[in-house]
Formats: C-alpha cells, structure tokens, sequence
C-alpha cells in the first residue's frame, strides 16, 4: 500500500508542482465553459430580442376582411405608402421588411360564391435580412389560417391552451439534453490532457524504466497510476461541471425556471457518482492506450476512434428520452443516460446501481490489463 501511495505522490508532484498545468487543466475549463456560454447566451438573447421587434410592412390595396390581423402589435404599417420601385428597394435595404400588394378586388373573389378566379397576393420580402424572413414566414401563416377559416370544419384547441407542461418541466428536459453530451465530453478531454502525457510521455522521455527496474511491483505502480490519473481528472471534471450549471441559466435565459436550485443535494451527489465511476473507465482506457503507444504523438492517433465511441455515447442521451436496461451494461454510454436520467428527475435505483456497477468493473478490468502490459518487456520499452 505504501508503494502505491509513493506512486500516487510522485503523480501528484508531477501535476500540481507545474502551475501551468494545474491551471490549464483544472481551473480553466470551468472558467472558459463559464465564459464562452455566458457570451453565447447573451449574445443570443440580444439576436432574439432584436427580431422580436415589430416588423415595418407596406400594405397596397388593404383588404377590409384583414385589417384587424395585419395590424399592431403583429405588423407596423408604414404612414406613406411608396411607389412599387422605390418599396423594393426598401425591401432590399432592410429599411421595409415586407412590401405587400393585394389584387383590389380581393374580398369579392375571396368572399364570394364565384371561386374560379384564384386571387394572387404578392410579398416582396429580403431572405438574407433576419427581420425580414421572419415577417415574411409570420404573414403566410397567418394568410394561410385566415385562407383555412373560410371554409372551417373544426377546430383545435380553440381557445384552449393544450400544452400541460410548466416551466419546471421545460427547464428539466432542457438541461437533461444538454448537460450529458457536453459533461461527458469535458471528462474525456480532460482525462486526455493529463493520462496520455503521463506514460506515454514517459516512455518517449526515457524515464519510466527508471521506475521499471525499481524493486516493487508493477501492478502497484499501475494502480498508483490510475488512482492519481483519476483524481486529477475528476477534479477537472467537477471544475467544467460547476461552470457549466452556472453557465446554463445564462446560456438558456429564454427557458423559464432554469436555475442551479432546480436540483437537490442528492441529484449533484448522484451525479457526482456517476461522474467518478466513469472517469475510472476513461483514465483506465486511455492509460492502456497510453502504456501500449511508443510516443503522446501515436497515443493522441490512437485516442481518435475513442473519441468517436465517446461523442457517440454522449449524443445518445439527446436522443433516447427513454433507454432500455440493457443500455446501461455499455460504459460511458450508461454515464450518459444516466446523468440525464437523474437531470430529468426519471432516474431509477437499479439503473443507477447498474451504470456505477459496470464502470467500476469494466475500470477493474482495464486495470488488471494495465497491470499486465506494465509487466511486459515488450511493450513497456518498446522491443
């Protein structure tokens, strides 16, 4: 046991003893997520607040069946009403979003019995200004209700609001979407950035047959390996999760009731757990990765397709609203439905028992694999 905390303080000298990599791997990540999705936030909060303001459209020949729908708060009209020519170039130059030219008898055809003449209605619109498109989307669905009205035959939901969910519910699937995909992401980068260096680094330099020829054994220095790897990574992955819940109210400010309390202290210590089990697994993958490679610069060549794997599982979440058991026997890919599954307030004991139980045994066994290839001549000094 000693043996193995020896390994574990050298790791941790390694890494806390450069102020450069401390700060790079477990105190940037959470401050940069924090940053980047503030300003992405904010900055989308700004384009929406932008077109949701009320579109400047010019109405030749107002019908009088559509005065009450083509006006305030929905449409501004403008006062003067310019030639032809002169509204396009408007139009064009975003001073006008919509220039609209109904036929002068447009009541009559539509009203009428006699619908063998089909009245046309031209918009003049700008797709490439924002303002413009969506005035323009925003006037054919509401010409296409009132085309619908004329010969109604039901209704739905008229005058009743169907939708039962509240903000809390939106808030929850929200956040169960997008926080898996993007913590599990942060675990794995962050478990790159200091498992890779660690023995492949090593082996390039010279040095771990320093540690090799040393009288203890090799398991012992694998173990002290992995368990240093792994609590450097997850405090790296605590430091990107922290900045990120409290990046989100700010990321999603249009989704109401988002905020950090929306959760108790038991589903961040579930998520924490989850969290740890599969840092185990990544650490442990990368590090066979890391002890098979020659060089960092084949071990990075050799962590691609596990990147793959790995942004697969992630993505899955966003897509499986609800996972059958047997998805939870996969690593990482359980990780991921999991933390959803607790974000979204659906998660089950056995689920979760199942997920923390398969990390820690798939980490066991890519540990002993660990172990073995430390013991092996060939692969530890590159015969």
């Amino acid at each position: 046991m000693s043996t193995v905390l020896t390994i574990i303080k050298k790791e941790f000298r390694r890494f806390f003893g450069d102020l450069r990599l401390f700060l790079m791997t477990i105190l940037l990540p959470g401050f940069l997520i924090y940053a980047v999705y503030s300003v992405i936030g904010n900055v989308t909060t700004s384009i929406i607040a932008s077109e949701m303001q009320t579109p400047q459209i010019c109405v030749v020949n107002m019908p009088g069946s559509l005065e009450s729908l083509i006006a305030p708060p929905v449409f501004e009209l403008t006062d003067d009403v310019p030639e032809e020519q002169e509204a396009k170039e408007m139009v064009a130059s975003g001073e006008l979003d919509l220039y609209v030219v109904f036929p002068v008898d447009f009541d009559e055809k539509v009203l009428g019995d006699d619908h063998t003449q089909v009245p046309n209605v031209i918009v003049f619109y700008n797709s490439a200004e924002t303002q413009s498109a969506t005035a323009f989307t925003t006037f054919s669905a509401m010409l296409s209700a009132y085309e619908e009205s004329l010969s109604n035959l039901f209704d739905v939901n008229k005058g009743v609001n169907g939708d039962l969910a509240d903000s809390t519910s939106v808030a929850l699937q929200v956040v169960s979407s997008i926080v898996p995909m993007v913590l599990i992401m942060l675990m794995f980068s962050g478990c790159v950035s200091v498992v890779l260096e660690s023995i492949a680094g090593e082996k390039e330099r010279g040095t771990i047959a320093t540690l090799l020829v040393t009288p203890i054994k090799r398991s012992y220095l694998a173990a002290g390996k992995i368990i240093a790897l792994s609590v450097i990574s997850v405090l790296s992955g605590i430091s990107s999760f922290i900045g990120l819940m409290l990046a989100l109210p700010n990321l999603l400010s249009g989704v109401s009731g988002l905020t950090v309390s929306l959760y108790a202290f038991t589903d961040y210590l579930l998520i924490f757990l989850v969290v740890i089990s599969t840092v185990l697994v990544l650490v442990s993958l990368l590090a066979v990765i890391s002890a098979y490679s020659k060089t960092v610069k084949e071990a990075n060549s050799l962590m691609v397709p596990i990147m793959v794997l790995v942004m697969v599982c992630a993505l899955v979440s966003m897509f499986v609203p609800s996972a059958s058991i047997g998805l939870y026997f996969v690593p990482v890919l359980n990780s991921s439905l999991c933390i959803s599954s607790v974000l979204s307030g659906t998660m089950s004991a056995l689920s979760f028992g199942i997920t923390v139980a398969v990390n820690i045994v798939a980490a066991g066994l890519l540990a002993v694999l660990l172990a073995v290839m430390f013991n092996s001549e060939k692969i530890m000094f590159n015969r």
